[in-house]
């Protein structure tokens, strides 16, 4: 089905081509590079049970790493989700406005998210109180150059009832944004 959404999607685009003269950039995939990231967020704001952290990120020749850490500071247990509850990863945005993340993700229209399938340390089955998962998280598959990265941590289930403020399952975006480094191509 999402084949047959898409055909459509694509004779559009290039039926839009010829309506213009200005020259449309090529996306190109990024090129290797590193960011150094001081990002730590706290859920909920005002009472932190989690707070996820991003120091580095960088873009490979054969795909993307992200040096991350999980902090549970609240007095409950979160089972750290496996399988298709597992959702760490990338998500890539055409600009850094938190206020249109919270849009789409309110309606239901957040990019794909390109999951991690590398975990360095393994992630822990449940994350307890007072503990953190520090690590490197990674994925084959480039990545286009110039859009803003947001980083995925979840899905989080409290073991009992939630610290206040805090849904019993969470899956963190980040308000943080880091633009990716481009190298235009010249237009066909």
């Amino acid at each position: 089905m999402r084949l047959a959404l898409l055909l459509p999607i694509a004779a559009l685009l290039v039926a839009g081509c010829g309506t213009t003269n200005a020259p449309i950039p090529a996306v190109v995939k990024a090129p290797p590079q590193t960011a150094s990231l001081d990002w730590r967020e706290s859920y909920p704001v005002d009472n932190a049970a989690l707070v996820f952290g991003a120091s580095a990120f960088r873009v490979t020749p054969g795909g993307w790493s992200a040096d991350v850490s999980i902090e549970n500071r609240s007095q409950v247990s979160w089972e750290v989700g496996v399988g298709v509850q597992r959702v760490f990863g990338v998500l890539l945005f055409p600009n850094a406005d938190l206020d249109e993340l919270e849009r789409r993700n309110k309606a239901g229209e957040l990019p794909a998210i390109r999951q991690a399938t590398s975990y360095r340390p393994a992630l822990p089955r449940v994350l307890a109180p007072g503990k953190v998962w520090q690590g490197t998280i990674a994925a084959p598959g480039a990545l286009a150059g110039g859009l803003w990265v947001r980083l995925s941590f979840g899905s989080f289930t409290s073991v009992g009832k939630p610290p206040k403020g805090a849904q019993p399952q969470v899956v963190w975006f980040t308000d943080h944004a880091h633009q990716l480094d481009q190298v235009l191509a010249e237009p066909a």
